[in-house]
């Protein structure tokens, strides 16, 4: 819907005319040559914020579906409830749960570790759990009142792109890290 204006004039007075108009149906045919960043980006279809290189790279033609249990899957070992407090020096204290899932029974650990951020409390974590994980490359957004974190990642030549959502950036992180180490482990 949109208002017009017409202004007519005489020698006495001014006259301003609103009127509402509805606008017409109308038809328009699909262009042929439109890109497709549905299929070339499943992020930026759905976010609107564009993969990383190397990711978007692979996961070029991919529905979200697929690509969510391709990048984050849920791992037999997750790290939940990842909090800090700040202490001296530029050090945090780290709590977090460890969930394991083996053999059809879930067990979980809580955990306590000083570092300097939340990637390297997680890259510790999960070295004490007997998963090493590198990190190659790391991109982070904030997106709508949420964190998205992605990771590229390896140990002993063996290297995978993995993603995580979370409330915090922190848990967000926790997230990758654990899809990292299940896609690596797993």
């Amino acid at each position: 819907m949109s208002i017009s204006t017409s202004i007519k004039t005489n020698r006495r007075s001014t006259i301003i005319e609103f009127r509402r108009e509805t606008p017409r149906p109308t038809t328009i045919e699909p262009m042929q040559s439109e890109p497709r960043i549905y299929a070339d980006d499943p992020f930026r279809a759905r976010f609107g914020f564009q993969l990383p290189r190397g990711l978007r790279e692979e996961a070029h033609g991919m529905e979200w579906r697929t690509f969510t249990s391709t990048y984050a899957p849920t791992g037999n070992l997750r790290i939940n409830n990842l909090d800090s407090d700040s202490r001296r020096g530029g050090m945090f204290h780290y709590t977090a749960t460890l969930i394991e899932n083996s053999n059809g029974e879930r067990t979980s650990t809580d955990a306590e570790i000083m570092a300097t951020g939340p990637i390297s409390a997680c890259t510790n974590l999960l070295a004490d759990a007997g998963r090493r994980v590198e990190i190659l490359e790391f991109h982070q957004f904030d997106i709508f009142e949420a964190t998205v974190t992605f990771i590229y990642a390896e140990n002993n030549n063996r290297r995978t792109w993995a993603m995580g959502f979370g409330g915090t950036a922190e848990h967000s992180a926790a997230a990758a890290m654990s899809s990292a180490a299940h896609l690596i482990y797993g």
